[in-house]
Order: structure tokens, then C-alpha cells, then sequence
């Protein structure tokens, strides 16, 4: 980040609160696309799909819930909305850092 004064600082702070109050839903995790083989009675292999589904952790365990074709557009919409929040929650802490910095003196480390 660049180096920027208290006042600007504490704008951005504000403008990130504002972008993240404007996120309308979001969903973790990863969306992925899956073709399925199916092997025929007459030997050949056909490919079904694609389908989808969402990949998420879960404590320690890996969870995938399938995705209807018709909420794709929303789920995939809010995916992205999750991974612009955490984008702006580390610019937050950044510039959280970089205010205390400024106000109580230090060095960051």
C-alpha cells in the first residue's frame, strides 16, 4: 500500500466499511465444473455434464454439495462476492495497521 497520510487513511478505512456493507450475499468456497464418464454396453465412453457443485471446508473435513443449473448464476455471483470481502478485510487490517502506526507510533512487524 501506498504511503498515504492519517486523513487518507481513515477515508479508506471508510470506504472499505461502505464496500463491504454493499456486498448483497455471499457463499465460501470453490465452484468447480465436473463431467462425469459413463462407459456404454457397446464399450464406448459417453460424457454427461457438465454439473456443478461447491467445495467447502468444513473444520477438518471437505465438503461438496451438488449445484442446480439454474442457481448457478446466483451461487457463482456469490462466490465472488466472498472472495472481493476478503480482499477488502485484509486491505482493512492493513490500513487498521498502518493507522496505529501513525497515531501510536512503532514499527510494524
Amino acid at each position: 500500500m501506498e504511503n498515504l497520510n492519517l486523513q487518507q487513511l481513515i477515508s479508506r478505512r471508510k470506504q472499505i466499511c461502505d464496500a463491504i456493507s454493499e456486498i448483497p450475499s455471499m457463499r465460501r468456497g470453490t465452484l468447480n465444473e465436473v463431467f462425469r464418464h459413463q462407459k456404454l454396453k457397446d464399450g464406448t465412453v459417453a460424457t454427461r455434464g457438465p454439473f456443478y457443485n461447491i467445495t467447502i471446508k468444513v473444520g477438518t473435513k471437505t465438503v461438496t454439495t451438488a449445484i442446480p443449473k439454474k442457481d448457478l448464476d446466483q451461487i457463482r455471483r456469490e462466490v465472488q462476492n466472498y472472495k472481493a470481502f476478503r480482499a477488502l478485510s485484509d486491505e482493512y487490517i492493513d490500513v487498521c495497521e498502518q493507522i496505529s502506526l501513525l497515531t501510536f507510533g512503532g514499527e510494524k512487524g
